[in-house]
């Protein structure tokens, strides 16, 4: 990767495949979470409801998300919807054993989990992405 204008970096998370441990709790929970919907209403249908609702609500630890990033903004691809936000929106960024926190505060708030942005990223990832914000971050 060069330093130019033109530099981006593309990365893939897949949580459940790098946390075999999780994925087996995940496997067990969601179907009890079944068992004990139908158990306290009797009703298959507000059984299937809560495991659906349960796996959409998980739909980013089931499947792979893709990243890209460069000097301008963030894609976020995951199933056939992207998101894509622009880095001007956000004044710093925090790196911590998970990935990468974008924040749209200069100084740290209670509030900033619901205004940031975090991108999942293993450690080598987070050395390539955070190079690239700081040259974001320090024009």
């Amino acid at each position: 990767m060069d330093d130019s204008e033109s530099s981006f970096y593309c990365w893939k998370v897949h949580p459940i495949a790098n946390s075999p441990f999780r994925a087996l709790l995940t496997l067990v929970v969601v179907p009890a979470c079944g068992v004990l919907a139908y158990k306290y209403t009797d009703s298959y249908f507000m059984s299937a409801v809560a495991v659906s609702l349960l796996c959409g609500s998980l739909i980013n630890f089931f499947v792979p998300t893709t990243y890209r990033i460069d000097s301008e903004k963030v894609e976020i691809k995951i199933l056939y919807k992207t998101r894509i936000e622009p880095l001007s929106k956000f004044k710093k960024f925090i790196t911590d054993d998970n990935g990468i926190f974008l924040s749209s505060e200069p100084e740290s708030k209670v509030l900033d989990q619901f205004r940031g942005l975090f991108l999942l990223a293993g450690p080598g990832d987070r050395e390539k992405i955070a190079k690239i914000l700081k040259g974001v971050f320090e024009k």
